[in-house]
């Protein structure tokens, strides 16, 4: 990476505050100062100085600068700016503003390839990467700390419908041993196939109660074979009668206290109304 590319200011562009040399300008960390002169830096910025007058410079830390300290990169503002890395990482602490902005965030993207991620250094890497030192670290620093829930969401989706090898099992057994686990008990007997036959045929208690299970035990059992609950639907009620002592009824008050009259629904008085060309009645 070129040496522009690292100092690049992605945010600007800066400009210097208005101000006049010998008047005041409020910095962001000695509060109301006097303003002593002008740096000479790529971006040149006003400057006051302590003990009367006579101390060393120090740039006013206030507008476009103290944007930059925000989102720019510690070496952007450090080259261009003219002041030490240092000072720019003072400037931060005052500000309230971490390790980590934009503009370093995306220095860290652009140079990671030559540095952190070049082949020189995944060479350098690759012997420690699968060391028994580095993994015992690792387990070490977790031991004992739950799993993020979206790391266990991310492997309980990855986990379904696959079925584990038999070294893997085998693994997994004499760990639970060694942690002392306990298998769970068997929920009563198994299921026999008459038994899953009345699953759904009526509600989950009355199958339980015929067969000697609780509802739960026969709910847990519908979901594993997927089947769906029962459900009692209420009988269709006969379609509407029209007779001629009905039908001079219409449109002689309106459709909902006619439809709550003759116990049918207010549509039904309505197409029937418009069927035979009736007008709404009209109060």
């Amino acid at each position: 990476m070129h040496e522009h590319d690292r100092v690049k200011l992605l945010f600007g562009p800066y400009r210097m505050p208005r101000f006049r040399v010998g008047r005041f300008l409020r910095c962001a960390i000695r509060g109301k100062v006097r303003v002593r002169g002008i740096s000479d830096a790529p971006i040149m910025w006003p400057f006051t100085r302590n003990r009367d007058g006579r101390g060393t410079a120090s740039l006013i830390l206030c507008g476009d600068l103290a944007r930059a300290v925000r989102r720019e990169s510690e070496i952007a503002v450090a080259h261009w700016w003219g002041v030490s890395q240092q000072t720019v990482w003072k400037w931060r602490v005052e500000l309230g503003v971490g390790a980590l902005t934009k503009g370093t965030s995306d220095l860290r993207s652009r140079w990671a390839p030559e540095t952190v991620q070049s082949d020189e250094a995944n060479a350098r890497r690759a012997p420690t990467l699968k060391s028994p030192e580095r993994a015992a670290k690792i387990a070490a620093a977790r031991r004992g700390k739950p799993r993020p829930a979206k790391i266990m969401e991310a492997l309980h989706r990855g986990n379904i419908g696959r079925r584990a090898s038999k070294e893997t099992r085998q693994k997994m057994s004499e760990s639970a041993k060694r942690r002392g686990v306990v298998p769970p008990a068997v929920k009563g007997p198994p299921w026999a196939p008459e038994e899953d036959a009345l699953l759904g045929t009526m509600k989950d208690w009355e199958v339980g109660d015929r067969i000697g299970r609780s509802e739960s035990a026969v709910g847990d059992r519908r979901y594993v074979l997927n089947v769906a609950a029962f459900t009692k639907r209420k009988r269709r009620r006969k379609p509407m009668t029209w007779t001629p002592a009905k039908d001079r009824l219409l449109g002689t008050r309106l459709d909902t206290d006619l439809a709550r009259k003759l116990r049918c629904s207010p549509m039904a008085v309505f197409y029937r109304r418009k069927r035979l060309k009736i007008p709404a009645f009209r109060a």
